[in-house]
């Protein structure tokens, strides 16, 4: 398993390759200019998507998994956030 210095990337690796699937980061998304919703102006920006889980052995939606991981700058105060509930 790779190491990553992203940790939201790490569990989310873990969770998925312990149920099967193959995992890849970062993988890059261009949107495609054919398609019939693409607008020039809203949709020329590239893209990533953070973590990628593929399972072959299932069908439907639960096949591919994409996710993405975003991190507080400043860190994660568990405290305060148990507090703000």
């Amino acid at each position: 398993m790779a190491s990553k210095e992203d940790i939201l990337e790490q569990l989310v690796e873990e969770f998925l390759i312990h149920r099967g699937y193959f995992v890849r980061h970062d993988v890059k998304c261009i949107p495609s200019k054919g398609h019939p919703d693409f607008i020039s102006n809203e949709d020329s920006n590239q893209s990533d998507i953070d973590v990628l889980g593929f399972n072959p052995l299932l069908n439907g939606p639960e096949r591919v998994w994409a996710v993405g991981c975003k991190s507080w700058q400043s860190g994660f105060d568990a405290m305060q956030k148990l507090q703000e509930t």
